[in-house]
């Protein structure tokens, strides 16, 4: 026999294993439940037994009825006892007694009035079945009820029932749902209903008021084909939970057996709940014997169907109602954050810049801003029926008191309202939007979600929304803080019509400054700004913030600490970065290096650039060889104690750039290079994190291509190399190595990276990247007076160019060494050309720096006493101009350039007039 896996008493086991097949499973769930969960309500086989002895009523009857009925089991003696009846009395009779034991569960009904009952006709007894509150239903009944009623159909397989009672069906009832019921006496097969909400209930042993139950062994026992091949259809990949059922050897029984061991054919989940104990005699014959040869059965005993579907309902509703990845934020839970008090030295790491959590937001000593009423205000109007939209967006930079404001608002909502459920978004979550759906939707009841950092769930919010009004749920609402550069690159526009308000997070009322200077006070906290006068520091607080209006991150936290520390800033940040130096290591770097790492990612940070990111979780781990859990525990925890970190979705930044700007200026000035080493492991990571070829996202762009932003020379440098050492076959990190060794003045080394480039252009992996290769070549050789090789570079980027931006970049580029040129020969078609650079520049759309480049070519030409040209005459004269210069081309060149007379225009370019095609429009 195969190792028996019994789950001994561990009902606590069994419910969570339910409650994930019900909220997380991939496959439905089907009951089959017996006498279990009706005993108490409904008369039992025992009783069952004794009310036919006793209706047999003639001495001599009951004396053979003695005789026949011993036993040894209950349900032995009750086979033997329908045997008995039905050749003593007939089938009609043992009906009758069915429904007076079935009319038990009704006990307003006197035993008279239960036999009178009980001989009804069929119409009679359904009306007195829909006659709900006079039945008495057992928990196990009316919780499974409830349960049904709450389970989306996509999980709720049928209910298979081997009782006559109709207590499943009241139950389901009463619960507000639709019972689909049928009962199948002989053989019959299984159906589901129509109606998709309702819940499938089969009797397979029949029905109490419609026609014969069965019960003799005869009965039982009798093949039951239809019912078979149904049963195998009805649990084909479904969990199969087993309650209250004792397992008779019957046609039934068996049926299942072979569904449950025809494993490859039904993919079928057994879970076996028995009310006995089950030892190794149990399962030494019979259907357990049989079940546990079965390949996925599990075997719980000691499962009193009473206690584990009451508790199973509970376990589910706190799920749904909490999905995974979702904290319930109600009185308790805030009760019982409020129960520790924050210290002294907590609450001064707050004013510091720490970013806020829980115990922050319900402590009374830290406080609200008027931001916290209007969005508490904007909440209220969302959840009126009248308006149109379902989120409210509290909007601003970092650094503005979004996160404490929503917390805050969060709380007072919770205290005032006993209308809404708040769920609280955990970090780095994304949204189920079916997880939510399945949240029990309630008469008067909203669902409001509360979520910091709004752009990183974009996508979920968007389907969840979308689902709401496809399915018409109008209770499910949004409560999101976001940083006002997240919120303008990626959220606003894409949830259009979802929004019902948008709250700006700007600035400090008159008010707020009062409160928050008093704060300071209290605490002792006023630092420097203890040297203004009294009547004059909320004022500063106020006016310093409103300055900083419109500047990303230099709001609120900035102007705390410019205020409290002044000119003693980087005392307090050196002091910060000895405190961390001396925290354990976090993989293969200390904490104070990784903080670094994420300061110089802070600093390089420029909102209004596409594709630029903060440092993300995933490089940083990666860069320092740690899993991501040891990056929220070791890393993001311990600076976030430390007021020296804050985090959305997966960016990583210091709490504010101040703070990055000084770290760094200690680092380079008390331990000069000991960034570039940490700049290279970062470029490593993002680059051995990124494609070989083609585009990538864009923590990784960011962080690979860190070098474009990077003022100190040196360190941009260590940045582009680490980049080519780690894939030099990507073309673009050679481009970037030539700007960085340009830039840094080291022109000769550029100069050899680009010539080496070229040599092996045919193994590069991004062949898109030589356009932005030619002109940054270019611009070195023009750095290093060379200007015919600029021109001439120049020229080939610009037969490359795809579109028109790239088209004039490629032209102002030329105009440069064109002018030159002409300085350096007064060759006429030096000039001409350059006049034919100012009219193809003049016809199409340009950017602010490229028309400082066109008022410099046009004053040039007009001082030579000429105008600029246009049309087929501008190409033309271009054309010229290249083509003198291919004849003389350095040998380094030969292998790009194409030969005399090819065409320097590029494919799709118009002549540039306006309305050509290919024109500027």
């Amino acid at each position: 026999m195969n190792t028996i896996e019994i789950k001994r008493g561990q009902e606590k086991a069994l419910i969570s294993r339910l409650t994930s097949l019900l909220t997380e499973g991939n496959r439905p769930v089907a009951f089959i439940v017996g006498s279990g969960v009706s005993a108490g309500a409904v008369d039992g086989v025992p009783a069952i037994v004794d009310s036919m002895r006793t209706m047999i009523g003639a001495p001599g009857e009951i004396a053979d009825f003695d005789t026949r009925v011993t036993g040894p089991s209950d349900a032995e003696k009750y086979q033997q006892a329908a045997e008995f009846a039905e050749e003593y009395r007939g089938p009609d009779w043992i009906n009758i007694v069915i429904r007076q034991a079935v009319l038990g569960a009704c006990p307003d009904l006197s035993p008279e009035e239960r036999t009178h009952q009980a001989r009804a006709n069929e119409k009679d007894l359904e009306d007195f079945e829909e006659d709900s509150p006079r039945w008495r239903l057992t928990p196990a009944t009316e919780a499974l009820g409830h349960l049904l009623q709450l389970l989306p159909r996509w999980r709720r397989g049928p209910v298979i029932t081997t009782n006559f009672d109709p207590l499943l069906e009241i139950a389901v009832r009463r619960s507000q749902a639709r019972a689909n019921w049928q009962a199948i006496d002989l053989d019959g097969k299984l159906s589901r209903g129509e109606d998709p909400d309702a819940v499938d209930i089969a009797h397979v042993h029949g029905y109490w008021r419609r026609g014969d139950t069965l019960h003799t062994v005869y009965q039982l026992q009798k093949p039951r084909r239809m019912l078979h091949g149904s049963l195998r259809r009805s649990l084909s990949g479904h969990a199969v939970v087993v309650v209250g059922y004792s397992g008779w050897e019957d046609a039934f029984s068996r049926s299942l057996r072979e569904c449950v061991q025809e494993q490859d054919m039904h993919d079928i989940d057994l879970i076996w709940c028995s009310y006995d104990p089950l030892t190794n005699e149990s399962f030494s014959s019979g259907l357990l014997r049989e079940l546990n040869e079965a390949p996925r059965r599990t075997f719980y005993h000691q499962i009193d169907a009473n206690r584990l579907f009451p508790n199973l309902l509970d376990a589910y509703v706190a799920a749904v109602e909490c999905p995974r990845g979702w904290c319930h934020i109600n009185r308790g839970f805030l009760d019982e954050v409020g129960s520790r008090t924050l210290s002294e030295k907590e609450v001064v790491a707050f004013f510091d810049g720490a970013q806020p959590d829980w115990p922050e937001a319900v402590d009374c000593r830290i406080p609200r801003l008027s931001i916290v009423t209007k969005l508490i205000e904007a909440v209220r109007n969302c959840l009126r029926d009248d308006v149109d939209g379902q989120i409210v967006a509290a909007v601003g930079p970092m650094g503005e008191g979004k996160s404490i404001a929503l917390r805050q608002a969060t709380v007072d909502l919770v205290c005032a309202r006993d209308d809404i459920t708040v769920l609280w978004r955990e970090r780095r979550i994304s949204i189920d939007p079916e997880a939510i759906m399945a949240i029990p939707q309630r008469a008067g009841h909203h669902i409001l979600l509360t979520i910091d950092g709004g752009a990183f769930v974009i996508d979920g919010l968007k389907q969840l929304l979308a689902k709401c009004s496809s399915r018409s749920r109008t209770d499910i609402h949004v409560l999101l803080a976001d940083q006002e550069w997240e919120w303008r690159n990626r959220a606003c526009l894409e949830l259009g019509g979802f929004l019902a308000k948008t709250v700006r997070v700007h600035g400090l009322t008159a008010e707020d400054g009062e409160a928050i200077v008093d704060a300071w006070r209290d605490f002792g906290a006023l630092g420097e700004l203890d040297k203004t006068p009294e009547n004059e520091q909320a004022h500063e607080l106020v006016d310093l913030s409103a300055a900083s209006f419109g500047r990303q991150e230099r709001s609120l936290v900035g102007a705390m600490l410019t205020l409290r520390y002044g000119p003693q800033l980087g005392k307090h940040v050196d002091e910060l970065l000895q405190r961390i130096e001396r925290h354990p290591r976090v993989g293969n770097a200390t904490l104070r290096e990784a903080f670094l790492m994420i300061a110089v990612l802070h600093s390089a940070f420029d909102d209004t650039k596409r594709q630029i990111r903060p440092l993300s979780v995933r490089i940083l781990a990666q860069a320092l060889e740690a899993n991501q859990a040891a990056i929220e525990m070791q890393v993001e925890d311990r600076l976030r104690r430390e007021a020296a970190l804050s985090e959305t979705g997966e960016n990583l930044w210091v709490r504010h750039v101040s703070i990055a700007d000084a770290a760094l200026r200690i680092s380079r000035t008390k331990h000069p290079g000991e960034l570039i080493p940490l700049i290279r492991k970062l470029v490593r990571a993002a680059v051995r994190l990124s494609p070989v070829a083609g585009p990538m996202d864009e923590d990784l762009y960011s962080v690979a291509y860190l070098s474009s932003r990077l003022q100190n020379g040196e360190e941009a440098v260590a940045a582009s190399e680490a980049a080519v050492a780690a894939a030099p076959a990507r073309l673009s990190y050679r481009t970037s190595l030539m700007a960085a060794l340009r830039k840094a003045r080291r022109l000769p080394e550029a100069r050899q990276t680009a010539e080496q480039a070229a040599k092996d252009m045919a193994t590069m992996s991004d062949s898109e990247s030589k356009w932005g290769f030619l002109l940054e070549w270019g611009t070195v050789a023009g750095m290093g007076c060379h200007p015919e090789t600029n021109a001439l570079l120049d020229s080939v980027a610009l037969a490359l160019s795809v579109d028109e931006s790239k088209v004039v970049s490629a032209l102002v580029n030329m105009g440069v060494p064109l002018t030159k040129l002409h300085e350096k020969t007064s060759e006429p078609v030096y000039l001409d050309a350059l006049r034919g650079v100012v009219g193809l520049m003049e016809a199409r759309r340009r950017n602010h720096r490229q028309d400082g480049y066109l008022t410099q070519h046009t004053t040039y030409i007009t001082r030579c006493g000429t105008t600029s040209l246009d049309g087929e005459d501008a190409w033309n004269a271009v054309q010229a101009a290249v083509d003198k210069l291919r004849l003389t081309a350095h040998p380094t060149l030969v292998p790009l350039l194409p030969s005399v007379g090819a065409s320097v225009r590029p494919p799709r370019a118009g002549a540039g007039r306006p309305g050509a095609p290919g024109s500027a429009p």
